[in-house]
C-alpha cells in the first residue's frame, strides 16, 4: 500500500507546472522604485485532473494486485505521464524582483523552483486608476518542488523537461492611499516544450515530444498591507489549448487551470 501511494505521489508532481501569477500591482513602478517580493503558486488543471484519475486508478489497482499493465494499458498510461507532465498540478515557489526605469517603464526579473524569467512593462495612468500592458519571456527547467518523487515511479520516468513560456498581459488596478491594492486583467500564453518520457521499464521506448500548449484566460489580485510592506493574494483562471501525440496515440490539454498564488512584497 506503502508502495502504491508513494508511486501515485510520483505520479502528479513529476513535470513542469506552468508559472501564471503576476502578484504585483498594477501601477507601473517609477523611476528608481524597486519591488521585491516572494511568491507561492498552486496550479489546478481541471481537465488533467479527470483525465489522470484514470491512470490513478489504473496504476494503484496494478500495484495492489501485483499484477502486469497490459500492451494496451501500458501505453495509455505513458501517453497520459506525458500528458500530465505538462498540464498536470503543482506547486511552487518564486522570487521577483522588480525595478522602476523611468519613462513610465518597468522590469522584473523571476527565478524559483527551475523557472527564470524577466519582464517589462509600460504603464498608463488616470487620476484615480494605473494600466499597464506588458510581455515576459520565462524558461522553466522541470524541477519538482519535491524532486526525488520523480525517481520512484516505477512505470514512466520524465527523463527531461524544458519550455519556453512567452506571455502578454495587460492589468487595470487602483491604490488606495499606502494601505491597499488591486487589480484584474487579461494573459495570452504560449509554451513550447520538450518532454522526453522513458517508458523503457514498461517494454516501451523512449519518446521526445515537441510541441506547444496556449492559454487564454484573466486574473484578479489584491495587496493589504502599509507603505512597504504587503500580504499579496491572486488568482488566475486560464483556458488551455493544445494536444500531444505520444506512445501511438493523441492526449488534448484543452482544460481550465485555477492558479491560485499568495506572497509577500516590499516596496522600497
Amino acid at each position: 500500500m506503502h508502495k502504491a501511494l508513494v508511486a501515485l505521489a510520483a505520479y502528479w508532481l513529476a513535470g513542469c507546472a506552468v508559472n501564471l501569477s503576476e502578484a504585483r500591482p498594477a501601477r507601473v513602478l517609477r523611476g528608481g522604485e524597486v519591488q521585491v517580493s516572494e511568491i507561492n503558486n498552486i496550479i489546478v488543471p481541471t481537465g488533467a485532473l479527470a483525465d489522470g484519475a484514470k491512470s490513478v486508478e489504473l496504476v494503484y489497482t496494478a500495484l495492489r494486485e501485483k499484477k502486469s499493465l497490459s500492451a494496451v494499458e501500458q501505453r495509455d498510461f505513458a501517453g497520459r505521464t506525458a500528458a500530465n507532465a505538462l498540464t498536470g498540478p503543482g506547486f511552487g515557489a518564486h522570487v521577483d524582483i522588480s525595478l522602476g526605469l523611468g519613462y513610465r517603464l518597468d522590469t522584473s526579473f523571476r527565478f524559483g523552483n527551475g523557472i527564470y524569467a524577466a519582464s517589462v512593462r509600460r504603464g498608463f495612468d488616470g487620476p484615480k486608476w494605473h494600466g499597464n500592458v506588458g510581455v515576459r519571456a520565462g524558461y522553466n527547467t522541470g524541477m519538482s518542488v519535491i524532486p526525488y518523487l520523480e525517481q520512484l515511479n516505477s512505470y514512466v520516468e520524465i527523463a527531461d523537461t524544458s519550455r519556453w513560456d512567452w506571455q502578454a498581459f495587460a492589468q487595470l488596478g487602483r491604490e488606495f492611499q499606502q494601505w491597499g491594492r488591486i487589480w484584474f486583467g487579461a494573459k495570452a500564453m504560449r509554451s513550447v516544450f520538450t518532454v522526453t518520457v522513458d517508458a523503457t521499464k514498461l517494454g516501451l521506448s523512449k519518446e521526445v515530444i515537441d510541441d506547444q500548449l496556449d492559454y487564454l484566460g484573466g486574473s484578479f489580485g489584491f495587496a493589504l498591507g502599509y507603505r512597504y510592506a504587503f500580504f499579496v493574494g491572486e488568482l488566475h483562471v486560464l483556458r488551455s489549448i493544445g494536444s500531444v501525440y505520444a506512445f501511438g496515440g493523441e492526449r488534448g490539454l484543452n482544460g481550465i487551470t485555477i492558479a491560485p498564488s499568495w506572497g509577500i512584497l516590499g516596496q522600497f
